[in-house]
């Protein structure tokens, strides 16, 4: 991993080195710590910024507001769910120093993996948080960020002020034509922007972290996976440069799981919300396996998906085209899920490698003690 810029410095003395991050093991990507005798695991994915903008463009294209609300939904959900399994810090709990501390830890984290630049100003008093980026993910390209900017920010700061009416907006995005993304995010009388629409969303879940969960997602040997994260980096087939994963100029960005088992829930409730969210997931995959551009499409997915936390992933019969996923993050949303977006991609890449339409429509959970996938 070269050294370019302080911003990655502080990435890999502050996060990867304690060991925080944890990229050396495939089929996971877990974020571990101990803090004031607490300790904190999440699985996390590295995920496709392309990938979001694709779903955001095409939900927005075909439901609007209401379409925008159902991503604004998924990502507060999402924001308030992971800053309470991270403990992170409420106005309830610590000082506003301490809290003041945090927040400026929190945005330099931002700053090395989800954007260039982050600068903050926020008042507990009144309960409001501004924020500006440089080349913020997903935003910066299709002007939307419904899901990682304006929703899970928003979940963010209403877990930390332990206030889920705040909801949040950008009213300036470089993916609009701005010089800077400006998020701001506060009680709803104080947006006083009359242009800009404000969506809501309060039904907020708080969930600490459980060793149901741990145990689940714990790191385990893997047979058919060989290559970390980590490994891939080294190998150049990931490149990571000023604080950023790419493959193929393709940018990656982490998350904890949870996300994309609330995003699959928030876009179902949408008429006919499946099949445009697997749609938009199958368009993604064909561009991934075209930037790929090799046709032994099978390594490429034993690969790739481990390394980006899917668990250890592997062809249980060829001829039938049934894929097995071992190890894949497991959530209180697990055994309810379609994995709508896993199904998707994989429909995508192998589609586009045979040069025909390959549909993965079926699917089956086992959860004892790890979860298994099975899509055929």
């Amino acid at each position: 991993m070269p050294i370019k810029d302080k911003v990655v410095t502080w990435y890999i003395q502050n996060i990867i080195l304690p060991r925080r991050e944890i990229i050396d093991k495939p089929g996971f990507v877990v974020t571990t710590f101990t803090e004031d005798k607490y300790t904190t695991y999440l699985r996390e994915f590295f995920l496709p910024e392309q990938l979001f903008e694709l779903i955001e463009n095409k939900i927005i294209e075909n439901y609007g507001e209401q379409g925008k609300q159902a991503l604004y939904s998924a990502g507060k959900k999402f924001g308030y769910l992971y800053s309470s399994m991270s403990n992170f810090p409420t106005i309830n709990d610590v000082t506003e120093k301490k809290l003041s501390n945090f927040a400026y830890l929190m945005l330099r984290y931002v700053e090395s993996v989800y954007a260039k630049q982050a600068d903050h100003s926020l008042s507990f008093a009144e309960k409001i948080l501004k924020i500006t980026f440089d080349n913020y993910i997903v935003c910066r390209h299709n002007g939307h960020g419904y899901i990682m900017m304006d929703g899970a920010i928003s979940g963010l700061w209403a877990y930390i002020i332990q206030d889920k009416s705040v909801e949040g907006t950008q009213l300036e995005c470089q993916g609009r034509n701005n010089k800077q993304c400006y998020f701001f995010c506060a009680p709803i009388q104080k947006h006083t922007n009359k242009a800009k629409k404000i969506y809501h969303e309060q039904d907020l879940i708080a969930q600490k972290f459980e060793n149901e969960y741990k145990a689940l997602n714990e790191i385990r040997e893997t047979k058919y996976a060989q290559n970390s994260l980590l490994q891939l980096i080294d190998l150049n087939f990931f490149s990571y440069q000023q604080g950023t994963l790419t493959y193929k100029n393709m940018r990656f960005f982490p998350c904890e799981s949870h996300i994309l088992y609330l995003l699959e829930e928030e876009l179902l409730k949408l008429p006919n919300g499946e099949k445009t969210l697997f749609n938009a997931c199958v368009e993604y995959g064909r561009i991934l396996h075209k930037a790929y551009g090799h046709s032994d499409y099978e390594k490429f997915i034993m690969d790739f998906f481990p390394a980006l936390g899917f668990g250890e992933i592997f062809f249980l019969n060829h001829y039938k085209m049934t894929i097995g996923a071992v190890y894949y993050p497991w959530t209180k949303f697990s055994e309810k899920s379609k994995y709508i977006i896993f199904r998707g991609i994989l429909s995508g890449i192998i589609s586009n490698a045979k040069n025909k339409e390959i549909i993965f429509t079926n699917f089956d959970v086992d959860i004892k003690s790890y979860l298994t996938l099975t899509i055929s």
